[in-house]
């Protein structure tokens, strides 16, 4: 009887600790988790508002994120919020961007500011690749 309740004991410790382990995720893989939603939608809002969302989204994960793709997460944070910085420097709200009248009153100053923004945005599609494959692999969360 002893031995039968000595294996129950044991085989409910390693129930409860396994179970445990199966719900509990890294910090990493949680800030992903936290922001899947976000980023997955990201770039439908082109707004400051929307970008300073998605440049805060990608810092916090960073903060978390393992040594190997720490400096993608960084690098996507940083040249995410620089096209908001850019933006805000000019006086040109990222939203205005689609109508054609409100362009025309930038000067080509602004519009160099602007566009050095967007190319350094643009430039990160190994990045962008990076964190979507590891976000994938190491955490189980597709990124669209």
């Amino acid at each position: 009887m002893g031995r039968i309740t000595a294996i129950a004991v044991t085989a409910v410790t390693i129930a409860t600790v396994l179970s445990g382990c199966s719900i509990s995720r890294s910090p990493y893989c949680q800030a992903v988790e936290d922001h899947q939603e976000l980023l997955s939608s990201f770039d439908s809002d082109r707004s400051d508002a929307g970008y300073t969302a998605y440049a805060r989204a990608l810092a916090a994960i960073a903060a978390e994120a393992p040594a190997e793709t720490q400096k993608d997460w960084k690098k996507l944070a940083d040249v995410t919020q620089a096209v908001v910085t850019a933006h805000t420097e000019v006086g040109f709200k990222l939203e205005d961007m689609d109508s054609k009248s409100k362009r025309e009153g930038l000067s080509a100053g602004d519009i160099e500011s602007i566009n050095a923004a967007y190319k350094a945005f643009n430039d990160t599609v190994d990045q962008r690749a990076a964190v979507v494959a590891d976000a994938d692999k190491t955490c189980d969360i597709t990124l669209k």
